[in-house]
Order: C-alpha cells, then structure tokens, then sequence
C-alpha cells in the first residue's frame, strides 16, 4: 500500500473501456506462412475480452494487409530462398549464442556486411539483430553530449527513442518541409547550445538531420533532394531511415537515394531493415568506416544483445542476390516492377 503505483488510472480506463471491447481486432494468431492469404485461428472469449481461447482446429483464409512482404519472399519461399537457408542452418545453426563483439561474429556477417556497403557505395556496413534497436542504438551512439538532433516531426518511434536515449538535445521541423528545416537549422546555429551563462555562445559539436525514406503511416517519399541540400547548406550531417524504401524504391531496389537522384555519397549514414523488402530480420547502417567503427564500439545493439541469426544472414543474402539478378534470373526485376504496378494499381482505385 505504501507502493507507487505499477499502473496508472489512465492507462488502466483506456484498457476496460476501449482497448478490451475492440481488442479482437489485433494478435491474432495464424497458421500458415505469412504470404498474401493467410489462416487465421479462430478464438473466442467469455470474459469480455479479457482473455481468448483459441480453436485450433477452426481457421479463416484471409487476405493479408498487415504484413511487410513486399517483394513476396514469403510467398515463394520454397522456391527462392529455402534451399539455401537449409544449407545455412546446417552450417551455422539458428544463433550464434553470442553479441557480434564476442564469439557472434561469423564469416557469413560480414560477407553481408561488405555486401550492404557494396550495393548501395559505401565504405563500411554494420548488421543488428532487430530493426527498431538500429536506429535506438545507432542514434544513442552518434548524439553524444553538445550534439543537435533535428527530426522530422513524423519520424517513427525507434528514431525519437534513440534521440531520447542519446545525450543529444532534440529539435522537430515540420513534416517533409525543407523550409522548416532551414528555420530551425538557421535559430539552432545562430543560438547555439543553452548556456548557464547570459550572453554566453556555444556552438553544438555536431548537427544531424534525420529523416525516412518512406515515412510507413503516411506512405509519403522523402523530399531527400531537398533536405539534403539543405543540410549540407548548414554543414549539418544526414540521416536516413530506409526501412521501408530498401530494396522496394528505385530502379534498381537501391531505395530513396536511387528514386530520388541523390547519390548515396551525399548521405552520412544510412540505416534499413531486412524484415520488408528481404523477408528476414535485423537492420544495417551503412557510413563511412570511421563512423561504422565508432558506433560498433559504442553501440549498445552490438556490445550487449545476440548478433543477428547466421540462418536469417543467409536469407538475407539470397534475396539481395535475387533482387540484384546475381542468381541468374529476372525474378528480382520482375518483383520490383510488380510492387510498384501494384501500389499504383491500389492508389487508383482508392479515388475512384
């Protein structure tokens, strides 16, 4: 009874009365890969909710809108990746038991490692185990102390959790407008750090620009060319969040910098995901080999959690090698043109 509470009255009011009543339009489990249809477990609940119980032998063939298999991997699987993710599996097993500092570090790591770099012209790459901790733990690593971050006001929760984990100080500019971010680039020098003393000037150490790709929840492209002309104006360095344009955007599946005519030299870091376009998971950052050495020893993504799976590496690699034609087939080019026919198809028909 002497004990702050666990839980707020708040959160446990929008729990009871909103979430409860409609929580059946979430989690839900399913029984088959998780392709374009998928069987959906049927369950039911004679608590209000509160809890379900699932009938495992009753399932629905739904079509799926809730999923990031954007090139489909997840749908031909078995024909594209599953021969060479077995052989993985019996090489290097499911998890190298270990963070990529330590014993996890494995031939296959770093053959995509230099893979990434390659493919989008960088000189260095980094692997992580999970998507969200590469933008929290890259970004905790690079806003050191005296740093500015200037975020997009719309960027997803990973980047504003790895601002609010750096010791950098944090500034929003209005969604996708250069203009704002000139403003706030423009008051940010011209008053530098907060000082304790009136009249005192204190530049920032260091200004970074962040900014998506493809920004998910609005499904709007990066004005890139403009930012990023703004930025390099002020000597402010930029950050991209390619988790959903990687491998989906551009001629070529090369992502925003390809779609939009930036050359990737232009970028100081760029940072995506493999759970969309490659049917995988893990994320990357690609930099200079300074920058990459620098958050590999100061990032918490790659000193204290496991190294991403060697068996999901090898999945990974062959949906690169697929998407870049390396395989021998056009079946790459033919997923890119089709994700982006179908895309346009679903746009034209929503204004009819």
């Amino acid at each position: 009874p002497d004990m702050a509470p666990l839980i707020y009255n708040k959160e446990t009011f929008y729990t009871r009365r909103l979430y409860d009543r409609i929580s059946d339009c979430w989690n839900r489990p399913i029984s088959s890969k998780p392709g374009a249809r998928i069987d959906v477990i049927k369950r039911t609940s004679d608590d209000g909710n509160k809890s379900y119980k699932l009938h495992l032998d009753k399932t629905r063939n739904c079509l799926n809108l809730g999923s990031y298999n954007y090139l489909g991997f997840a749908d031909d699987w078995d024909n594209t990746c599953g021969d060479n993710v077995r052989k993985g599996l019996q090489q290097w097993r499911v998890s190298c038991c270990s963070s990529s500092i330590e014993a996890g570090y494995t031939a296959t790591h770093e053959e995509l490692e230099k893979y990434i770099a390659n493919f989008l012209g960088k000189e260095a790459a980094l692997v992580y185990n999970m998507g969200y901790g590469t933008n929290t733990s890259t970004l905790e690593a690079l806003g050191g102390e005296g740093s500015l971050i200037v975020s997009d006001a719309l960027n997803h929760t990973s980047i504003v959790n790895g601002c609010r984990a750096s010791k950098a100080k944090t500034k929003p500019f209005k969604h996708n407008d250069e203009n704002d971010l000139e403003e706030v680039l423009q008051q940010a020098i011209t008053t530098g750090q907060p000082t304790k003393n009136k009249g005192e000037y204190k530049p920032w150490k260091k200004i970074i620009v962040v900014v998506e790709g493809i920004y998910s929840m609005e499904g709007e492209i990066c004005r890139l060319r403009q930012i990023v002309d703004v930025a390099k104006k002020y000597k402010a360095y930029i950050y991209v969040d390619e988790a959903h344009s990687i491998g989906a955007l551009g001629k070529t599946g090369r992502g925003v910098c390809e779609h939009t005519g930036v050359d990737t030299s232009e970028v100081d870091v760029l940072m995506g995901t493999f759970s969309k376009s490659f049917g995988g998971m893990g994320g990357y950052i690609a930099a200079s080999r300074e920058v990459v050495n620098f958050v590999k020893a100061h990032s918490g993504g790659t000193l204290y959690t496991n190294s991403l799976s060697p068996t999901v590496v090898t999945q990974i690699l062959t949906a690169f090698r697929i998407i870049t034609g390396e395989d021998g087939t056009t079946l790459g080019r033919e997923k890119l043109d089709k994700i982006k026919s179908n895309a346009n198809y679903f746009r034209s028909e929503l204004r009819r």
